[in-house]
This record gives structure tokens, C-alpha cells and sequence, in this order.
């Protein structure tokens, strides 16, 4: 892999997971988990969602086996934590274009990875999602303690780099995301589709192989 040499400056490609690189829905899992303790779906989306519980487990102030058991306390259920893993982490479907610009992209420049996730779907994904295989570092906000927008999650990014902000490209769907990458000094761009990243990244100079 070569390392971007061009007009554009930036050395570094920084991109979000959830809702560029594999679009997910929660209800998939509320369904799945209602058929097996024969509960209403809503009641598990607002026992496992509905409030700072899933907050809790992505900033990481809790273990995938905490998380679980606080489920499954509230739903009065006992799904085993091995069948629950992958009933709560099978939610995601590639973006194959994403995946397509990332692998290009992954010829030139070095890439990091920085999501808003938890112990159980970084997990899964990492075993299931092949296109992760292209970078080379993995700043996940569990580990961290904050999520986006938190500066924090941004910064460690930029201390595991060493790279200056303005070297750094922020690539993620939500404005939040985008406007707390800017305000530390990151380039940042608001994903819409792959073919309109494409078209954003040519325009910024970023070489396409």
C-alpha cells in the first residue's frame, strides 16, 4: 500500500461503520428475540433501546455479558449470552459500493475505522464483514469511552496517527458526527452514497486508483 502523495494533502482516510460501510436495523433483532421468549417486539426494542442502556454499552460502561444480563432482567428472559451474540450482532448489510471505493482507496492512503459500537457488533462484524480487513486501525468507542461527537473519540484517532488534523478526511452519515470532526481540525465529509463520496473525494484531490 502506498501512502497518498498529491494535491489534495490528506495522508489519512477516517471512516464511520454504521451507515456507510453496512446500513443495520435494530428491529431485526427485536424480532428475532420476540419469537424466542414470545414477547412483542416493541417491548424488546424499548427494554434494549429505549433508553441509556445502549448509550451505557457503546461508551463502554458496560461488558457484552452486562449488557445481556441487564436485558434480559428487564424482559424476565434467560437467553443464554452465546445464542444472544449473534441474535443482537447479525443486523448489518453491506454497502457493496462503500466497499468497493474503500478496497481502491486501501491501494494509496491508510485507513482507520472509527464507529460508534459496542463489545457484541464490533465482534460480529469483525468476523463477518470481510471489506474490515482493509484498515489498519480500528478506533471503536467502547474501547475509548466517548462517542461521537465527544472530541475525544476524534483525538484518539488522531494521537494513534500522528498525523496533523488537516491530513486527516472524516468520512460519516450523520452532520453531528461530521461537524465534531471539523471543530478538532479533521477534513470531514457527510456520506450520502457511494457514487456521491466518489465524486467528493475527487473533488478534494484524493486519488482513486
Amino acid at each position: 500500500m502506498m501512502t497518498g502523495e498529491d494535491s489534495s494533502g490528506i495522508r489519512l482516510i477516517i471512516c464511520d461503520f454504521g451507515g456507510v460501510i453496512c446500513t443495520f436495523d435494530y428491529r431485526i433483532f427485536c424480532e428475532r428475540l420476540a419469537r424466542r421468549i414470545r414477547r412483542a417486539a416493541d417491548e424488546i426494542f424499548a427494554a434494549a433501546f429505549g433508553d441509556r442502556l445502549q448509550t451505557d454499552f457503546e461508551s463502554g460502561k458496560l461488558s457484552g455479558r452486562e449488557y445481556h444480563r441487564a436485558v434480559m432482567v428487564r424482559l424476565d428472559a434467560d437467553v443464554p449470552y452465546e445464542e444472544f451474540c449473534p441474535m443482537y450482532g447479525d443486523i448489518f448489510t453491506e454497502v457493496p459500493g462503500t466497499c468497493d471505493l474503500l478496497r481502491r482507496l486501501h491501494r494509496r492512503y491508510p485507513l482507520y475505522l472509527l464507529s460508534d459500537t459496542n463489545e457484541i457488533h464490533f465482534g460480529y462484524v469483525k468476523e463477518t464483514v470481510p471489506v474490515l480487513s482493509v484498515f489498519d486501525v480500528f478506533i471503536v468507542s467502547y474501547q475509548v469511552g466517548a462517542m461521537k461527537p465527544d472530541p475525544r473519540i476524534y483525538e484518539e484517532a488522531l494521537r494513534r496517527s500522528g498525523l496533523p488534523a488537516g491530513a486527516c478526511l472524516f468520512v460519516d452519515d450523520r452532520t453531528l458526527n461530521v461537524e465534531g470532526a471539523m471543530r478538532v481540525g479533521m477534513r470531514a465529509l457527510r456520506f450520502e452514497s457511494p457514487g456521491a463520496l466518489a465524486a467528493e473525494l475527487s473533488r478534494l484531490g484524493v486519488v482513486l486508483p
